[in-house]
């Protein structure tokens, strides 16, 4: 897997946040990032964890 830039990383975190505010209606996107979570960067996982965001 390549490396990912800060600016890539801190986009996905801020899309995965937006998405968790309305949960509900992101359902179905929430629950395909849990499945592609294993191929995350490690970078958005660390930043996750620190903000305690659990998908």
């Amino acid at each position: 897997m390549g490396k990912f830039s800060s600016e890539e990383i801190e986009s996905q975190y801020n899309l995965i946040k937006m998405l968790l505010a309305d949960s509900e209606k992101y359902r179905e996107a929430i629950n395909a990032i849990k499945k592609d979570i294993a191929y995350m960067p490690l970078e958005l996982k660390k930043k996750l964890e620190e903000e305690n965001i659990i998908l």
